[in-house]
């Protein structure tokens, strides 16, 4: 965490997490799925801190050791926990009963004491078969951070200690101590500070100023720790450059933020999120299904939403209370917004065929206006 790309990867991606509500159905099909009252775990996972410090303590252990511990303690009237106290992962040590009944059972130790399988809550990021913890990403990418880790401490070095000047001015011939002195305060004093700084330099006596530029190696230097800020936030947290402050380059995540966003959510949050809601689920009764509420990252600008409520209406699926209640608006008075709209320039593909069956099976109007006055005949049916 004392690397700036991995505090602020993780702290965006656990600002993202802590705000996503997480709520309960009763079923996974759209079609009969009712939102349920939230339980107990879902409001207050652990009394001692609030929802978003325990999701924010969730993402932070599943993204710098790629498990989460947690500890029930508390169980409601039908044995479903109601509280789970999130372990540090450094104090939870996981492994294989070596002997005796249970030999081969996985076995959790927290903070030095061991803990009955069915009061273990554990989730994992990325495992491997066989394995009973999920991979730790700053043991195997040790070398990346650690990297990262001395450039920053050779650059707080370098400024600490170097003693490389900004410029040298340039005089004919030999000074002594007190001359030079003097000439470097009369020219600190002229340009030192926010109100000297446009003023302009005169020099006398054949004297010269010639700043010193950057070298080639310091310049390497900071792109190279501009790849690793790079490396770190995109590789190995999967987080869009702009979200950390990294906006001097191109990105490849999308042509625009609300793009950007989409695909943050998809192919970042859904690691977190989706493992969360399996985990809570499964500690849930068998009818109850929790999932996150990605409505309010996914939703576009005022006009985009108001474009897509609009052809919504007109299309038919939705009415005018439906797009107030994805505003959280409250409905029209009266039932007046439950009325569904259809286009008068559409119609059922069935019953666009039947018309035409039928109307190729009437005969053809007579050109005339009277049958007596074609030919003087009877018109052939």
């Amino acid at each position: 965490m004392q690397v700036a790309a991995v505090y602020g990867s993780l702290g965006v991606i656990s600002d993202s997490m802590a705000t996503l509500p997480f709520e309960l159905f009763n079923s996974l099909d759209p079609a009969t799925r009712r939102k349920l009252p939230p339980s107990r775990l879902l409001e207050q996972p652990y009394v001692e801190i609030s929802r978003m410090d325990w999701i924010v303590q969730y993402t932070m252990s599943v993204g710098l050791r790629g498990n989460f511990y947690g500890h029930i303690i508390e169980r409601d009237q039908d044995l479903y926990p109601s509280q789970i106290k999130p372990i540090h992962p450094d104090q939870a040590r996981v492994r294989r009963v070596a002997y005796g009944p249970n030999k081969g059972a996985p076995e959790y130790w927290f903070e030095g004491k061991a803990v009955p399988i069915d009061d273990v809550f554990h989730v994992r990021y990325l495992s491997v078969p066989g394995s009973l913890i999920g991979l730790n990403p700053i043991e195997y990418l040790r070398h990346i951070l650690g990297l990262a880790r001395a450039q920053d401490l050779y650059g707080a070095s370098y400024f600490a200690n170097s003693a490389n000047p900004s410029g040298v001015i340039q005089v004919p011939g030999d000074l002594d101590p007190e001359e030079t002195r003097a000439l470097a305060q009369g020219w600190m004093q002229a340009h030192q500070g926010i109100g000297n700084a446009n003023l302009p330099a005169v020099l006398t006596g054949d004297a010269k100023f010639n700043p010193i530029t950057i070298t080639p190696e310091d310049s390497q230097f900071l792109e190279s720790r501009q790849f690793s800020q790079s490396q770190i936030s995109g590789m190995i947290f999967r987080v869009p450059p702009h979200m950390i402050g990294i906006v001097d380059r191109s990105t490849s995540w999308g042509t625009g933020i609300e793009q950007q966003e989409r695909g943050y959510v998809t192919n970042t949050l859904s690691g977190y999120y989706g493992r969360l809601e399996a985990a809570l689920t499964a500690v849930h009764p068998a009818n109850r299904f929790v999932r996150a509420n990605l409505s309010e990252r996914l939703r576009g600008d005022t006009l985009q939403r108001y474009q897509a409520y609009g052809l919504g209406i007109a299309s038919g699926f939705l009415c005018q209370d439906d797009a107030r209640a994805a505003e959280h608006m409250p409905p029209l008075p009266d039932e007046l917004g439950q009325t569904y709209l259809m286009p008068i320039n559409a119609e059922p593909l069935k019953q666009a065929v039947m018309e035409s069956i039928a109307a190729s099976k009437q005969p053809p109007p007579p050109v005339g206006g009277n049958e007596d006055q074609q030919g003087g005949g009877k018109a052939d049916g």
